[in-house]
This record gives structure tokens, sequence and C-alpha cells, in this order.
């Protein structure tokens, strides 16, 4: 049987290794490279990018906090005025023809302003008559 012949077999064995030792050349010297090229731009992009997200977390975060502060300042000017225009209003309720529910709602925005209370919230029931909704 030919495929079992000594004389074949050392032919074969040296045209593997030459091909095997031509193909590996040629894939580490030409084609590594560049592989390791595109991994390494890849992991700079990477390193960009987070360096890039952090600094834009960074600022939005200061940009938040900044625009908190504005808001707790000009809520609590908000909450003075109300206070302050609110208590005037009722102080002279008896001198004006303001209707009951005008009057109720005034007491609980007073009280909701005054002391921030969520409680005072649900005593205000919102349903929309258009869509004839129940909100629970």
């Amino acid at each position: 049987m030919p495929q079992l012949d000594r004389i074949i077999v050392f032919s074969q064995i040296f045209w593997l290794f030459i091909i095997f030792t031509t193909f590996y050349t040629v894939l580490t010297h030409f084609f590594l490279p560049k592989f390791l090229k595109a991994l390494k731009s890849r992991k700079q992009i990477i390193e960009i990018n987070t360096l890039e997200i952090a600094e834009i977390a960074e600022k939005s975060s200061s940009q938040q906090n900044l625009i908190q502060k504005v808001l707790i300042k000009n809520l609590g000017l908000t909450k003075n005025i109300l206070v302050n225009n609110l208590n005037t209003t009722l102080s002279t309720k008896r001198n004006s023809n303001i209707s009951m529910v005008d009057e109720k709602i005034g007491l609980i925005i007073f009280n909701m302003v005054k002391y921030c209370d969520a409680q005072l919230l649900s005593f205000i029931s919102l349903r929309p008559k258009s869509l004839n909704l129940k909100l629970s």
C-alpha cells in the first residue's frame, strides 16, 4: 500500500515542516504586527473615551450641583414670598370676598409651602373630567 510506504513519509514530513515554518513566519512577520497595532489603537481609543466620559460626567455633576444650589436658593425666596403674601391675604380675608374653595386651596398651599408636608398634597384630588378617570 502506497500510503504506508516509508519513503513517502519522510518527504511528507519535510514539506509539512517547510510549509508550517513559512506559514508561521508570514503570520508573525506580516499579520501579527497589524493585529497587535489594531488592538493597541482600540485600547487607546477606549482609554480616551473613558477620560472624555469622566470629564463630561464631572462637568455635568458640577452643573447639576450649581443648578441645585440655584433652585434651593430660588425656592427659598419663593417660599418667603408666598408665605408673606399668603399671610397678608389670609389675614385680610375677612375684608375681601374669597370663595370657600379659594380659601381652602390657599390654606393648603400655605401649609404645603410652610411645612413642606406631603400629606397635605393628598387632600387635593385631581380628577380629569374630560377623560373620566379616577386616580387612586
